[in-house]
This record gives C-alpha cells, structure tokens and sequence, in this order.
C-alpha cells in the first residue's frame, strides 16, 4: 500500500505540455518535421548538432500558481490557500515534458522525396487531480454526507528513448505527404487510469458516524520502478534501457501540406499513434472492495486484545483487497493532432522594382489547431501567428494561443541562418515576464543545425 501511496505522490507534485505552436511549421526548420512529416523541406541535406540541435522543456497546472499561494501581499498564508482551493475546478491536471534531441539527419533524394531520421530522449508527466480529493486532503470528512470520489484520479509519468526515420514526398505541386516510423524504448513506466469509488461518512446509529469506502477499483500499472535486489540503478542500466533495451514499442506519424491557391496553405498531422508493450521489471498494485465501520467497539478481552484488532485486520482485507501484479500490460501513446491555415503576402523587390523570387513572401498569417487526446487526460489549444522575414539571415514568429493555462499565452521564435550555420530559440508566454511565480505555465526551445540549402 506504501509503495503506490509513494508513486502517487511523487508524480503528482511536478506537472507535460507537448503545444509546439511556435516551432509548427516555422522557418523550415528542420525539427518541424517531427512536428508534421509532411511539412515543406528547403533544404538539400542537414545535420543537427548532436545532444543540442533541439532542447525543449515545458511544463504547466491549471490549478493555481505559485504567485496565488507565495505572494507578499499581505494576506495570510492560510487565506491563500484557502482561496486558491475554492477556484479550484471540479477537476485539474499539470503536465511536464522534455525532450532532448540526440541525434538528428536529413537529406533529399531526387525523386522530390526527403528522408529525415534521428534519435531523441523524452520525458512526459501528467496527473490529473479531481477536487474532491484536494477537499479531502485540506478539509477532512467534515462534509457529512458528501460522497468524495476518486472518478476522475489519474496520472501518467514516463522516460523513454525513440529511434525514427521519415519520409516526406512532394507528389504534385499542390501536395506534399509524409510519414514518420518510431521505435520507443522505454526505461521507466508508471500509470493509473479509469480509477473508481468513493468514501464518505454519515450520521451513524451505535456510534456517531459511519465510515464508508464504496465500490473502489484502483489500479497503477509500473514498469522499471521497483527493483530486485540484484538490480542497480545506475547510468549503464538507463543507457542499456534507451538503446533499445527496455521495453519496446511501435509508432507512427504521418503528416501533409496542401497549397489550397496560390498564397493559402493548408497542414496537418497526426503524431505518435502507437503503443509500448511492458513486460520487464512490471510490478504493479490493485486496489477493490467495499467496506464500512462504525467506530470501534472496545470490548475485547483483556487478556487478549490482539484477537479483536487482528479480526478488524483480517475483515479490512476481506473486503478490501490489495493485490501485487506482475502480468505484463500495453500502454498506448498519447495521440496529438496538428493543423493550420496560412496565407502569405509580401513579396520582395529590388532596387529596380523587379520581382526577386516569385516563391518567397516575406510575411505570413494564419491560424493553428493542436490536441491531445490520451487516456489520462485531453485537451485543445488554438493559435493565431504570424511569421515574418527580417532580411536574408533572421525569420521571427509571433504566436497568441488559448489554452487550458491561458487565453493570453504570447510567444516568440527566432531562427538565424548563416552560411549553413541555423540556430533557433523559442519561449512562450512572454506576458508573464514581469511575474514568473503567476505562470500557470511555461515553455522553452533552443537547438543549432548545420543545413545545406538547394541552389535558387
């Protein structure tokens, strides 16, 4: 009972985001096709800089912020938290994801097709914490009567390594397709999902109060959290899991852009529709059963009281049974969507008011859709952008995005090119600057490539 009571906890006081909307589609850059492998490619080959060609790291709660609770304003700390609690919603989540880009390559065949492949690191989080809980966990049963449900209980925490080829194809100048095939080793696993029951308490007959637990089914599946004896955690044992040594899994993107006219751009994508199947190092702990008490009734025999709490014991465990599994279990991806809509405008002169490149525009607009539909936990965010060109080295882009964190999330990349030197960053929102402790969440992304472009 320890054990997952430990598990639990851990993962539930740090907070994943995977919303790139800025990286989406931005610059030709080359990590936008992880984002959609079906996105526009400019380049004849590239290379990114090993462990540095993409660094991301987001994390957001859509509870409350650290402002919220830790501000000097005067107002007493018990206050804070008791405010923060009653805007508490009927059911909260905060997430944490980080990527680490490994290793990363890219080149063009000639029949109008390019091949992309790589190997990065991730690490995902997401808890999913319902108010009753919280209530619970603050207040006591003080409520009488009121049921505190555990429906909506569910978390997810993961590292994993994913080794990935993909192949985007232009296959008429109005399509261009993609798809992106995934191996995923995973080191460590741990889930709980679909959880039930309730516990609540009521005016009682033999004694004030009744204590009631009904109808609770609760399982965490963990895979690479516990160990035997015999086994270290160590960095040979983490390096063997990310080399494909841990527990395997199969995925698939797939992705495609689509010149609607001639200025009007239409994308999307489908990521990681896949699974990991665990079955090494698997331990995990089921919780069922129905059970009530009506305080304790004190007449045991003195001479021998162990009888009586023994009996409590072995009918607590009757009806409430907490198994330790080892059976293997499937846990599938988390599924993310991506699209948009754009339309570019500006072209640029010479001096002589000739037309330089009839492909390029300096400027470009539009609008981007993201979700994220998994079994923990879904949700939608919206953005409109828009991109610009600042001479022959420097590309910008500006996002405003609506989210579960925000519905003022501004943000900014910038991309520099020189020679066949690329160097990027990212971050998002910016509004939040001038107070970082009142971010409900926060994101940033940097990486250096080497790309060679096609001759004009």
């Amino acid at each position: 009972m320890r054990k997952f009571i430990l598990i639990f906890f851990l993962i539930s006081v740090v907070g994943y985001t995977q919303n790139k909307q800025v990286l989406y589609d931005f610059a030709g850059l080359p990590q936008t096709l992880l984002l959609n492998p079906g996105a526009e490619v400019h380049n004849k080959y590239y290379v990114g800089l090993p462990l540095f060609s993409q660094l991301s790291v987001q994390v957001g709660f859509t509870g409350f912020s650290a402002y919220d609770i830790f501000a000097d304003n005067g107002v007493d700390i018990n206050t804070k938290i008791r405010n923060a609690i009653n805007n508490y919603g009927i059911s909260e989540f905060m997430e944490i994801n980080q990527q680490l880009e490994v290793l990363s390559g890219g080149f063009q065949l000639k029949n109008n097709s390019y091949i992309s492949f790589g190997y990065y690191q991730e690490f995902n989080f997401l808890a999913k914490m319902p108010r009753d809980i919280v209530d619970l966990f603050y207040d006591g049963n003080t409520d009488i009567n009121r049921r505190y449900s555990i429906n909506k209980l569910a978390a997810r925490a993961e590292l994993l390594g994913v080794l990935h080829i993909g192949l985007s194809k232009r296959i008429n100048k109005k399509w261009r397709i993609g798809a992106r095939a995934k191996i995923y080793s995973s080191v460590f696993n741990a889930n709980s999902k679909l959880n039930t029951g309730s516990f609540y308490t009521e005016e009682g007959t033999n004694n004030t109060y009744k204590q009631h637990l009904d109808n609770v089914n609760f399982l965490m599946q963990t895979s690479g959290v516990f160990f035997d004896n015999s086994e270290d955690l160590d960095a040979s044992y983490v390096k063997n899991k990310f080399l494909l040594g841990g527990n395997l899994g199969l995925g698939i993107d797939v992705g495609f852009t689509h010149q609607l006219k001639k200025q009007w751009i239409v994308t999307g994508s489908i990521q990681d529709i896949g699974f990991v199947k665990y079955s090494k190092n698997v331990e995990s702990f089921s919780v069922k059963g129905d059970y009530e008490v009506e305080g304790f009734q004190l007449d045991f025999d003195p001479n021998s009281p162990d009888d009586y709490w023994n009996d409590l014991k072995e009918e607590f465990d009757e009806r409430i049974v907490l198994d330790t599994l080892y059976k293997s279990y499937i846990a599938m991806r988390p599924v993310k969507l991506n699209g948009s809509v754009s339309y570019s405008f500006g072209q640029k002169y010479d001096e002589c008011r000739f037309l330089i490149d009839p492909q390029l525009y300096l400027n470009k607009v539009g609008f981007q859709f993201y979700s994220t539909v998994g079994a923990v936990h879904s949700y939608m965010a919206a953005t409109l952008f828009y991109e610009r060109r600042l001479g022959k080295h420097l590309q910008t882009k500006i996002t405003y995005t609506a989210d579960p964190y925000s519905f003022s999330n501004v943000g900014v990349g910038l991309s520099t090119q020189l020679g066949i030197f690329n160097a990027y960053v990212i971050a998002d929102n910016l509004l939040s600057l001038n107070n970082l402790y009142a971010a409900k969440s926060s994101s940033f992304q940097l990486g250096v490539n080497f790309i060679i472009h096609n001759k004009n």
